[in-house]
């Protein structure tokens, strides 16, 4: 597929109560099973058996204060509020991993791009560093019921730097995608594919057996920035559903078809017809290859799509 892209300029943060301020309760205490605190963020909640956890200035006790709480001290990204996962515990004989997740205010656009960011920091508390951290949007929700990870190679945004390893300044993870369409969640954690993931000690006199990351996220942004121009260069009209047209997912005033010899074969105006392997007559074409002058508004873009039948 051939991509080009036309600047929109949309800035909407599609992300709900993404800086985790506003809340139904404050929290009292780290989350246990029967007693998912994170839920207290309005939105927010855990999509798997493993116990993510709220934080936020106005929480007296339970270890669950901004700046102070159990894993340490740290003061929130933005705000007063923040979320916190382990994103890594293994024992040796189990391994653990921690996820959070809401639903966007509205589905993704096919072919639109996005960019997204979050800030990371990890505990003071934690043995052990991690980088594999990510977001998947996806078109249902992710669940589980039990705490192993999520096996994954499908993240759009992923951390590409590193360990995360410092404890006072927040790492922000960012990144750009093209929506499949319909995405309206997201999902952040660890994603792997492997029970042996990358770790660095990060506490080189803690005495543990276990390897254990504790992090705090806060932050959130998502924004569509621009739609991709998505222009096909094959086309397979068989009549099997899969790439039988020639669809173009932007507005045009004309689209004409041309063969080798440039004779004109097919002409759609303003997004009337999408081009199915046919003359304007409706004979089939044979196999090969086909060129496009497509119009818009504001430009032109010429090029050639391969017939294949």
């Amino acid at each position: 597929m051939l991509l080009l892209i036309s600047n929109l300029g949309v800035a909407q943060n599609l992300v709900p109560n993404p800086s985790f301020e506003i809340y139904d309760t404050c929290p009292t205490a780290i989350s246990n099973l029967g007693d998912y605190q994170i839920e207290r963020a309005l939105g927010w909640y855990a999509p798997t058996w493993a116990t993510s956890d709220y934080f936020n200035s106005c929480a007296a006790v339970g270890g669950v204060n901004v700046p102070n709480s159990v894993f340490g001290y740290q003061s929130a990204f933005d705000g007063v509020g923040m979320l916190g996962m382990m994103l890594l515990l293994d024992s040796g004989e189990i391994s653990y991993f921690e996820y959070i997740q809401a639903k966007l205010t509205k589905p993704l656009i096919q072919g639109y791009s996005y960019k997204f960011n979050f800030n990371v920091n990890l505990a003071n508390g934690s043995d052990f560093a991690v980088k594999k951290i990510g977001a998947w949007f996806t078109t249902n929700a992710v669940t589980s019921n039990n705490g192993q990870p999520i096996f994954s190679n499908n993240p759009q945004i992923e951390n590409t730097s590193g360990f995360i390893t410092d404890t006072l300044d927040w790492k922000k993870i960012e990144g750009k995608f093209i929506a499949d369409g319909g995405e309206e969640y997201i999902t952040i954690g660890y994603y792997t594919d492997t029970l042996n993931p990358d770790t660095v000690r990060h506490n080189p006199q803690a005495i543990t057996i276990s390897i254990y990351s504790y992090n705090y996220i806060d932050g959130l942004e998502l924004e569509e920035v621009e739609q991709a121009i998505v222009i096909p260069n094959i086309i397979t009209p068989n009549n099997d559903g899969t790439n039988d047209i020639f669809q173009l997912n932007f507005p045009y005033e004309s689209m004409v078809i041309y063969n080798r010899w440039g004779q004109q074969l097919f002409e759609s105006n303003n997004n009337e017809f999408d081009w199915n392997g046919r003359t304007t007559n409706g004979n089939e074409v044979v196999e090969g290859t086909y060129y496009y002058l497509i119009t818009t508004k504001e430009e032109t873009f010429k090029g050639f799509v391969q017939v294949i039948r």
